[in-house]
């Protein structure tokens, strides 16, 4: 049912207004009480309590180095020996820097509220010529960390003053690792130099460290340390690095007159970008000199031309004092200042953030540079491989890192009155009982017990699906050579899969569906004949077109699928090859699940009473994702979001589009623009009312993909846009809202008290909840570890409400976000998200298919320029499940 118009009446919404409960209005909600249900354990939290810190104020400095733009200069100005003598080397040691404008220290700095000097480091950097920066730090403010410990205690409220003293803490935790220069620091993670890496493809390198952060607890602040796992580029000559990278073999030499040949390959030219803001350093202006304190830059891209192409202006002095200007190519510069004679003067030369030209065999790169680049399938998996440690042995790792920290013994520390216990905190949970689930068939097979799902995982077989359709209009395309998949294999296929179907309660009317082979390179075209011919065998729309294809590769299925979804508005049930031919039973029920899903069916359903919105009017849920392409890519954010369509929210309905704001240029957009949200929430309305004959009294919207600071702006842009398509579809309905942020983007991470608490891989049971000492102090959330990880440590998913007017009680509340789980409709597993923003993660990942690139010309610079877009799915299947 398409949305009407914003201000069109419908009667048919009016009739249910008076259902429907009134509006009430809170900020972010506190914690209402906690809760009982479930079997009371006790676990560990890779968390450390801080036993003591400082209450009194610690002074804070603004800081401002050269234009105070560029922290790498900040960091090395800082470090410097003449910088240390200035203020002093016993007083420099326990003053804490950020690394770009902020300080702070226990006790006023000698200089007294400002010092603004002149420092010269030439005489330590070795250079010939001043290297005069100018240092300004100047007294601003004094932090009182008692507001840190009122605010735990539950006495005042988060603010500025708290945030303030939360950043002054993360820093003076971490301060003795950021002043050893042998350790890689970014932002809160931690490399040690002997820590633990592997290689990956092209060269790239894996580091485990540690990851420390300082949180507010109940009661308590927390040292949060976790395993932190980052991908660096190596270290080495920069020639050999781009020859790693762009998977070439051989000698430097064949690999360098490749590249002189091939450097303006559309491909290469691309990879090559990605080397940009690469850090490096050269040797041949003070060969004696360590690498360390060598000189450093930055890659700003690379030359167009060759070394002996490119030129420069090199000023020479005349012997009667004057200066003249010769134009110089940067080999011949080399050989006559450095004595160098390029071994490949023939590849282009680096360009430099600073303006020079620098050939690349004098470039060599340290291993602190930081990979930010999105990884291909092959590195992916060999980095989760690297990364999936057991829980024993994470928790080995993280014991060990601690041992290393020596908190006891940390001087910084003890100026600043900050003590840890070094053992890992023991704190309170609870495992919630595993839901019953119902099925279609009668007796015993009607339901599976929770005692059947309480590790997560059940049998299917023998169940019938809760709810089935007839297929009746349908067929299969085969994206493959007769060779490799003959027609016997796929009508096999075929005929096991509808049999397998119907096992599980659905009804097959067309035993002889249509088989054919595609022809490309046509693909929309052989798909539209294809979809006619099966709509003229069974009279009737085609529901549902199988298609084969002979491996996992991009194309033809994302072309597959955005034809069949944004043209021809059917819904679609692709298949490996591999599993076509071997036709596994376990498998065949994996395909069935969701073809039924797609066609209008469901898996299972929670029994009523692990169901607690049974019968308690109608309820919409609604989740919500937003993602970004890959760094350095110019393409925008998407949005999704999916609705239930049923009042046991077993299935969904999905939209997705680019997230673009016309008042903002930056491509990557944190919230669902307004236009969007209009869009998305009133199409999300009318599928729920046109299935249920219903309006929803509450709706439950839960939403990933928001950093904490960005909590606040869900109420002000996403739920007020939301509330104003209320308005505009009757200004008498003003459902309840409940604001969940979900998130698994955090370091928290728990194992088991004692073995029979846990399951056989170590991790906690399913049903884990913990609201307990490592939760905020006074707001209202919780960790929830609802699945049972197949490899590593399971990671419990945070769930954390922002906004609550339904009410619901605490243990209704977690029990809906656990039982949930275990309804996602293609699985017979448990997940560990809650279903709706899983579904909205598959709803953006799968419509990607659908991007379309339009060169469009640009008003403000009058070139063409390339503009990523989303077609829009057919109404056909805007209320079908056609993204599981």
């Amino acid at each position: 049912m398409p949305p009407k118009k914003a201000g069109v009446k419908d009667p048919a919404m009016d009739a249910l207004v008076a259902q429907a409960g009134k509006l009430s209005v809170s900020n972010f909600v506190r914690r209402p009480n906690y809760g009982t249900k479930g079997r009371t354990i006790e676990i560990y939290a890779n968390s450390y309590q801080v036993t003591a810190f400082p209450t009194a104020k610690v002074i804070q400095y603004d800081v401002q180095i050269g234009d105070g733009t560029k922290r790498a200069l900040s960091n090395k100005v800082w470090r410097s020996q003449v910088f240390k003598n200035k203020i002093g080397p016993a007083i420099w040691k326990n003053i804490l820097f950020d690394g770009s404008k902020l300080a702070w220290s226990h006790a006023a700095l000698p200089f007294g509220n400002e010092l603004n000097v002149e420092l010269d480091l030439a005489p330590e950097s070795g250079k010939k010529r001043p290297d005069v920066i100018r240092v300004v730090i100047r007294k601003t403010t004094s932090i009182a960390l008692q507001a840190v410990e009122e605010w735990i205690h539950g006495r005042c409220e988060a603010s500025d003053k708290v945030q303030e003293g939360m950043t002054f803490f993360n820093h003076l935790i971490s301060q003795s690792l950021r002043l050893d220069p042998a350790n890689i620091c970014l932002k809160r993670s931690f490399f040690r130099p002997n820590c633990d890496t592997m290689e990956l493809e092209g060269g790239l390198v894996v580091k485990k460290g540690m990851f420390l952060s300082v949180r507010g607890g109940q009661k308590m602040l927390t040292i949060n340390v976790d395993v932190a796992t980052t991908v660096f580029w190596p270290a080495g000559s920069l020639l050999h690095l781009m020859q790693r990278y762009l998977g070439q073999q051989g000698t430097p030499v064949a690999f360098a007159n490749w590249l002189a040949s091939n450097f303006n390959n559309k491909r290469n030219k691309a990879e090559l970008r990605k080397f940009r803001r690469i850090g490096f350093f050269t040797r041949h202006t003070a060969a004696s000199k360590p690498d360390k304190d060598q000189k450093r830059f930055s890659i700003d891209g690379f030359t167009d031309q060759d070394a002996t192409q490119t030129f420069f202006e090199k000023k020479i002095t005349n012997p009667d004092g004057t200066t003249k200007a010769v134009k110089t190519s940067v080999s011949d510069y080399f050989l006559q200042n450095y004595r160098i004679r390029l071994q490949f003067p023939k590849l282009p030369c680096v360009k430099t953030k600073r303006g020079g030209d620098i050939p690349i065999e004098c470039c060599f790169v340290d291993g602190d540079n930081k990979y930010n680049y999105k990884l291909d399938d092959k590195q992916t998996a060999s980095m989760i491989k690297f990364t999936a440690t057991r829980p024993d042995e994470r928790r080995r790792v993280i014991t060990s890192q601690v041992e290393q920290a020596k908190w006891a013994t940390d001087t910084v520390l003890q100026t600043y009155g900050m003590k840890v216990n070094s053992s890992m905190m023991r704190i309170q949970a609870r495992v919630l009982p595993a839901p019953t689930l119902d099925f279609g068939a009668t007796g015993r097979e009607k339901t599976v017990p929770g005692s059947s799902t309480a590790f997560g995982s059940w049998n299917l077989q023998g169940k019938k699906f809760s709810k089935t359709s007839s297929l009746r209009s349908f067929g299969c395309l085969i994206f493959a050579s007769q060779n490799y998949c003959p027609m016997e294999t796929a009508r096999k296929y075929m005929r096991e899969l509808t049999k397998t179907y119907v096992s599980h309660g659905g009804i097959v009317e067309n035993q002889n569906p249509l088989i054919e082979y595609a022809q490309p390179p046509n693909i929309p075209e052989t798909i539209k004949t294809f979809w006619k011919k099966v709509g003229n065998q069974a009279n009737m729309r085609p529901q549902l077109i199988f298609f084969i294809v002979a491996n996992k590769a991009p194309m033809p299925y994302n072309e597959i699928k955005q034809f069949c979804e944004t043209d021809l508005g059917c819904v679609t049930q692709g298949a490996l090859l591999q599993h076509v031919t071997r036709c596994q039973p376990q498998y065949l029920s994996n395909v069935c699940m969701k073809l039924n899903a797609k066609i209008g069916g469901s898996t299972c359903y929670l029994s009523a009473q692990n169901n607690p919105l049974h019968g308690r009017g109608a309820n919409l849920m609604i989740g919500a994702d937003v993602s970004h392409a890959a760094p350095g890519s110019d393409k925008p954010s998407f949005a999704a979001m999916v609705g239930s369509l049923d009042e046991q929210s077993t299935r969904y309905g999905g939209i997705c589009n680019t997230n673009v704001d016309p008042t903002n240029t930056a491509t990557r957009q944190e919230m669902i623009t307004t236009e969007n949200m209009k869009v998305f929430f009133k199409q999300m309305v009318y599928n729920f009312k046109a299935n249920t004959n219903k309006l929803p009294q509450r709706i439950f919207y839960f939403r990933d993909g928001v950093s904490e600071t960005e909590y606040q702006k869900v109420l002000d842009v996403e739920v007020k846009d939301m509330r104003a398509v209320c308005r505009d579809l009757n200004a008498a309905w003003q459902p309840k809202f409940t604001v969940t942020i979900c998130s698994k983007r955090h370091h928290h991470r728990f194992f088991p008290g004692k073995p029979s608490d846990g399951d056989k891989n170590g991790n906690c049971l399913p049903g884990t909840i913990i609201e307990r000492d490592v939760t905020d102090p006074q707001e209202y959330d919780f960790y929830l570890n609802s699945h049972k990880a197949i490899q590593g440590t399971a990671r419990a998913t945070h769930y954390y409400v922002i906004h609550d007017e339904t009410g619901i009680p605490v243990d209704d509340f977690q029990a809906i976000c656990n039982n949930m789980c275990y309804t996602y409709i293609r699985s017979t597993t448990a997940v560990s998200l809650i279903p709706p923003v899983y579904y909205a993660h598959l709803a953006s990942l799968r419509a990607k298919c659908h991007e379309q690139t339009e060169s469009v010309r640009s008003h403000a610079t009058g070139h063409a320029e390339d503009v990523t877009k989303i077609m829009p799915l057919q109404e056909t299947i805007k209320a079908s499940m056609w993204f599981i």
